[in-house]
């Protein structure tokens, strides 16, 4: 061995022992995401496909041919469970539109135009994040039933859009940043309005940042629990997860296949949306890039 070379590794081991032990590190943190991230989801997938009378009794790693079964996604035509996935898909779209146009809004507002304050301005939007829904549920509350918005899909929306706004108005504000002021100022020339250049200049090239935004605000509304079960108290409006809750919490009986598989069917629809939307993000910052 040459003097130069170092007799060990940072630990004092051989380079082989450490990279044996960064391998078996490896293992156990993907052993760990597995068990924590992977794991439910199947046994959820696999009960949800399992006769509901032999859950309670057999567990089994895959349903096998006897034991199989679509007969738990009947629960999906229950007139109340789909009030709760109407709901909730009503409210997810209607957070989705609140948070990108107002977010657009804002963010085009504190890229291109002056004001005092502006940057002290920005920076209260990001205190919304030191409150917990839970904290702000409740004065909330009294504020909805006071105006008329308590057990309203429209309150449950503006709440949940006014969590999400912060994230997506600074994105909105440093994307639209990146974006020179020329392309606007030449369709200014061409006699655009502000409001035109905006529309036509800008928001179609802010289509990475209103994705990224949507996905947040869809994940954010579509697994709400705390809000709706606060403002929403009635079962007519209320979104999926509180409902399912109530209803557990009122019938006797509800067999963990029928849970299984309206669960199952509620976490496909993020599941999907953020995949096909992520490839989309990212080909929109490739292209941005470019």
């Amino acid at each position: 061995m040459s003097q130069s070379e170092p007799p060990g590794g940072v630990f004092g081991l051989s380079y082989d022992s450490e990279t044996n032990i960064f391998e078996a590190l490896k293992l156990v943190s993907t052993a760990i995401i597995v068990l924590v991230g992977v794991w439910p989801i199947y046994w959820m997938t696999q009960l949800a496909f399992t006769e509901y009378r032999v859950v309670e009794d057999t567990v089994t790693a895959f349903p096998t041919p006897d034991i199989f079964s679509l007969g738990n996604f009947t629960i999906l035509t229950d007139p109340v469970v789909y009030t709760y996935i109407f709901n909730t898909t009503v409210v997810a779209i209607g957070t989705i539109v609140t948070v990108i146009v107002v977010s657009l809004v804002a963010g085009y507002g504190l890229a291109r135009l002056d004001f005092p304050q502006k940057e002290n301005f920005a920076r209260v939007l990001l205190i919304g994040y030191l409150f917990s829904p839970i904290v702000i549920g409740i004065p909330l509350y009294q504020i909805w039933r006071g105006i008329g918005l308590l057990g309203t899909r429209v309150g449950l929306i503006i709440a949940l859009s006014a969590i999400s706004m912060p994230f997506a108005v600074w994105l909105m504000w440093k994307y639209i940043m990146t974006i020179p002021e020329a392309h606007e100022e030449a369709a200014w020339v061409d006699g655009a309005s502000r409001w035109r250049g905006f529309r036509d200049v800008v928001v179609p090239q802010c289509r990475p940042a209103i994705i990224a935004a949507a996905l947040f605000a869809f994940a954010l509304a579509w697994n709400d629990f705390t809000f709706a079960q606060i403002l929403l108290p009635s079962t007519d409006t209320t979104t999926f997860a509180p409902g399912i809750l109530r209803e557990m919490s009122q019938s006797q009986f509800l067999p963990d296949g029928y849970l299984m598989a309206v669960s199952l069917a509620m976490t496909l629809p993020p599941l999907l949306f953020a995949y096909f939307m992520q490839s989309y993000l990212l080909k929109g910052f490739q292209v941005r890039a470019l």
